[in-house]
């Protein structure tokens, strides 16, 4: 003849509770655990040329480019920090910057004549400025 144990339900309710508990310690033991990066990138700095305080400076990314407003000026570089040569000049206050969904306009507020410049990303001409001098 056979035994049969039969557990009663709190054994079963403790094995239970015994065995989430360990494998929530194994999770947390496992992510507590951080290994140590393999190599730190260097500090850089790219000297644009721009000193910028609370009021003047902004920046926008996209299309793997950074361009960063300069009072009269958009200063372009790529995402690295490397000046790639690209600047829009002819602005007057430009103090606010915004890209479209795909990265192909930069919107430039420009204080100085109150109107919006729209720039073409890819070769940086300013293709039309929205005239916002109804609406100070």
């Amino acid at each position: 003849m056979q035994e049969v144990f039969v557990r009663h339900p709190l054994v079963r309710r403790l094995a239970a509770h015994c065995g989430v508990a360990g494998l929530i310690t194994g999770m947390l033991t496992g992510l507590l655990t951080v290994a140590a990066p393999a190599a730190s990138a260097a500090d850089t700095t790219t000297d644009l040329g721009v000193t910028f305080d609370s009021y003047t400076a902004d920046l926008a990314v996209g299309g793997g480019r950074v361009f960063v407003s300069a009072d009269d000026r958009i200063i372009v570089a790529d995402t690295g920090g490397n000046l790639t040569g690209g600047v829009v000049t002819g602005l007057s206050g430009v103090r606010e910057l915004a890209m479209n969904a795909d990265d192909t306009r930069l919107y430039a507020a420009l204080t100085g004549s109150n109107e919006v410049a729209e720039i073409d990303t890819a070769s940086l001409p300013v293709t039309r400025r929205i005239d916002l001098s109804a609406h100070p």
